[in-house]
């Protein structure tokens, strides 16, 4: 018989407080209501949770784990660039551009093990690394992440030139992945006006099947790339090109207005934001309550800056008071993003809106195998 670990006196999402969670070796057994009994055994580890929130393992829907971490270094005072064109061009570029298989092995077991102490259980990783090298990247990452655990869908953010052939690589990745309890992949792209039409086509093909995580509308320069090219917002050159779809996770669109939002709700798109990274490079952020009210569905990611993924819906919440001038704006910010209607908390081994099966949901899980760590945050107020 498994140890086991009594979580007593719990906040737990949709059972309220007073709740328990009782964890067997590496599975939630058992979610438990106030006043449900538990039945004790001997070697029982009791916690005491105090009034605080647990959830179970988080899910980062937008991370860059190997070389997340170096591009924050960028941002330090009197390194940072003026804008993201400048980031991505006088720093992040020369960086990928360096990032062979070796290299990015090591960091993104590094970045993998950064988001499991960070509470994370899940990450959809957009790779990024030489050009030219999709298929080699994603294998080192994926024995990066294997190393220690985490579970993962990853893609390689396509652009430029060798697009097409990216986006192709990534598909074989993601065939190859198709019934691995861990490891999961789909094509990748890097914003929309570096895509080359090769590539857009490519990855159209492939999303009924296989979903997509696009990178785009990061800024202001986003935006006018796109509509010099296209003559079109990004989202919507998502939407003209068949890319969105119910397997699609769309990351950042911080330039999104209502039409953009309409378009990821009909088509049932996942809406990745990071906001302390659209923080520290002055980017804007998508408006979350009214596209939530929409029907978008959204979930939090870093972007790979920050593991600590809790403290996204915090930032998110930081940055609708401060732009209200309003304590009290955004109070149901974190409940609809974090907690959707319809989530329930359920032990494993039962289905939930949040179990894995491949499947793009929102930031929380409860269900599924190994690994699986309880967090226990500060108390609601």
């Amino acid at each position: 018989m498994e140890a086991r670990i009594v979580i007593r006196n719990a906040v737990v999402p949709g059972l309220g407080p007073g709740s328990a969670v009782v964890v067997e070796g590496v599975r939630i057994a058992a979610l438990l209501g106030p006043g449900q009994p538990i039945d004790p055994r001997p070697g029982d580890w009791d916690v005491d949770a105090d009034g605080r929130l647990v959830t179970a393992g988080l899910v980062d829907c937008h991370a860059h784990l190997a070389l997340g971490a170096l591009s924050r270094l960028a941002g330090l005072p009197g390194r940072a660039p003026a804008s993201l064109s400048d980031l991505r061009l006088g720093f992040r570029r020369r960086l990928e551009d360096r990032a062979g298989p070796e290299e990015l092995e090591p960091l993104a077991r590094a970045g993998a093990l950064a988001a499991l102490r960070g509470g994370a259980t899940t990450a959809f990783d957009l790779v990024r690394g030489r050009p030219g090298a999709a298929g080699e990247a994603l294998e080192a990452v994926a024995r990066g992440v294997s190393a220690v655990g985490l579970r993962a869908s990853l893609s390689f953010g396509s652009r430029g030139a060798e697009g097409a052939a990216e986006v192709e690589a990534g598909a074989v990745f993601a065939r190859a992945r198709a019934g691995d309890p861990r490891l999961r992949g789909c094509p990748g792209l890097d914003g929309v006006a570096e895509a080359s039409e090769a590539a857009l086509e490519a990855a159209a093909a492939h999303v009924p099947a296989l979903g997509l995580h696009a990178s785009v509308g990061e800024d202001e320069g986003d935006l006018a790339h796109a509509f010099q090219r296209f003559g079109a917002r990004p989202v919507e050159v998502l939407a003209a090109r068949k890319l969105l779809g119910p397997r699609t996770v769309v990351a950042h669109a911080g330039t999104a207005i209502q039409g953009e939002g309409l378009a990821l709700a009909e088509s049932q798109s996942l809406l990745a934001v990071a906001p302390r990274a659209a923080m520290l490079w002055g980017a804007p952020l998508p408006p979350l309550l009214p596209f939530a009210a929409l029907g978008v569905r959204i979930g939090f990611g870093t972007g790979g800056l920050f593991p600590d993924l809790a403290c996204e819906a915090v930032a998110a919440l930081m940055a609708h008071r401060q732009a209200e001038r309003n304590a009290s704006a955004g109070a149901g910010l974190v409940a609809r993003v974090a907690f959707p209607p319809g989530w329930r908390a359920r032990p494993s081994g039962q289905r939930s809106a949040g179990s894995w099966r491949g499947r793009r949901r929102t930031s929380w899980w409860w269900t599924g195998g190994p690994p699986c760590r309880c967090r226990t945050w500060p108390r609601p107020t």
